[in-house]
């Protein structure tokens, strides 16, 4: 049973992802999350206001459609997908406007072809880049992708607010990031998870000002946050405490100032672009904040704008490398063995170390290369339904559906989610419960559940990972 096609699972993920608390346009922006329906077309969202080079008033959209999500249909050894893309801008006169008028419409096709059957799973995307002029006020962008082959459709709204550059104070808009890597050009970053193979990254933004204001201080800070980096403890292990960076997550109160600049502007007025370059910092949780002030009173902002950011792994979603998939046998081995193995530091002989683990396990060399697609396929899907400030096969939830699979039914209640592998939902052996650290919010935007720990967890966390280290897993799930 897969859970992209498990109609229980799936809607309680969908649920999940929607947050609970948000204001209409947060200063605090997070990017989009990772969200993979099967045979719906995977598409991220980025809309905010701006001012373009003729210093109008414009909605900036970055519109990507992952092409590994789309339906191929093969011949002559050529793939091709194709998928249909329509944005749809609405005025509001409020922000509990439903809709709205719609101002605008924009309708675009393409296709994909490539003789490479790994574009099938690509995480590459088809970018779709739009300004479009509006007047200063509130607006509600939905965009639509329908994928021509299964004729399914996926929908991203985004709350837009365009602030107007004539207005009594200086205007901040939110930034746009771009990203730049060795093998390609700057392309725009609309996601919260960056893969560390990137080299550098950028942020633009606008600030508006008029020649009778007063100088004002721009102040720009790259901050890292407290973030639980690190795979999740047993199942039969105690229970973290609520205090604790594993049971918070992110903990946004212990902070760190990597850079911080401040431009003054005095004679400037108009609309002025700044850019923001930095090198990709190191693996964790990041915000890139920007404040407007009072010149000399950068302890008082007026305005702040920010997007969170996080660095995880190179290949990201996928587990590519060899110690990429060193880091993610960590469920199947003692603690002590997998952090002697990770200790490895030339490739060939982390790669020789992995081989002989899986093959002293499972003896038959077909058995064991189907048990490793299988596990890292699990690897990868729980990469795209539970990232959050981190990748998601480290996350409780990812753990347990790495080692156990997709649950036969989903039970979500307001601070509980409940995962049930059999039709007796008190069989403890097939039960799991999850408790949600916190409700997700502007100030916490993570949707972030922590399994409910039992030491009688052992045997039954043993019995199924010795399923996947015999090969039984692929006859025998639970």
């Amino acid at each position: 049973m897969s859970f992209l096609r498990n109609p229980f699972f799936l809607v309680s993920i969908l649920i999940l992802l929607v947050a609970c608390s948000r204001a209409f346009e947060p200063n605090v922006r997070t990017g989009a999350g990772q969200m993979m329906v099967d045979d719906s077309p995977e598409i991220r969202l980025s809309a905010l206001g701006y001012f373009d080079d003729e210093d109008d008033t414009v909605i900036d959209i970055e519109t990507e459609v992952v092409l590994g999500s789309l339906v191929f249909s093969s011949s002559d050894g050529v793939f091709k997908a194709s998928a249909g893309v329509q944005i749809n801008i609405f005025k509001l006169e409020d922000k509990d406007d439903e809709r709205g008028e719609r101002v605008e419409t924009i309708e675009e096709g393409f296709e994909v072809s490539d003789d490479d059957e790994s574009i099938r799973t690509s995480n590459e995307t088809y970018t779709l880049s739009k300004q479009v002029k509006v007047d200063p006020g509130k607006y509600r962008v939905e965009v639509n992708v329908t994928d021509q082959d299964s004729r399914k459709t996926t929908r991203k709204t985004s709350n837009v607010v365009v602030s107007d550059p004539l207005g009594a104070e200086p205007v901040l808009t939110h930034m746009k990031i771009t990203g730049k890597a060795a093998d390609k050009a700057d392309f725009p970053v609309t996601t919260y998870s960056i893969p560390s193979r990137m080299d550098s990254l950028s942020f633009r933004y606008k600030v508006s000002r008029t020649d009778d204001q007063d100088p004002v201080d721009v102040n720009m800070r790259l901050i890292k946050f407290e973030s639980d980096d690190n795979p999740p403890r047993r199942m039969s292990q105690p229970q973290p405490t609520r205090g604790s960076i594993y049971f918070r997550g992110i903990n946004y109160n212990d902070k760190t100032i990597i850079e911080e600049q401040t431009r003054t502007l005095v004679d400037e007025t108009g609309t002025i672009e700044i850019e923001y370059k930095t090198p990709l910092p190191d693996r964790g949780a990041y915000r890139f904040e920007v404040t407007l002030s009072e010149e000399g009173d950068r302890d008082n902002p007026k305005t702040v704008k920010a997007r969170d950011f996080g660095v995880v792994s190179p290949n990201f979603p996928h587990v590519r490398s060899v110690r990429e998939m060193a880091n993610a046998m960590v469920y199947l081995m003692p603690r002590d063995d997998h952090k002697e193995m990770m200790d490895i530091s030339e490739t060939d002989s982390l790669k020789s170390a992995m081989d002989e683990f899986w093959l002293d396990n499972i003896g038959s060399k077909d058995k064991a290369a189907q048990v490793i697609e299988k596990y890292f396929n699990r690897v990868e899907e729980a990469n795209r339904q539970f990232t959050n400030f981190k990748e998601g096969w480290m996350t409780d939830m990812g753990m347990m559906y790495v080692l156990f699979g997709p649950p036969y039914y989903v039970d979500r209640r307001v601070d509980r989610l409940v995962w049930i592998y059999g039709y007796d939902r008190n069989d403890p052996n097939r039960v799991f419960r999850f408790e949600r650290a916190r409700m997700d919010s502007d100030q916490y935007p993570f949707t972030h559940y922590v399994l409910l720990r039992d030491r009688n967890y052992h045997q039954l966390e043993y019995r199924q990972r010795q399923r996947w280290l015999t090969g039984t897993i692929l006859n025998r799930p639970i």
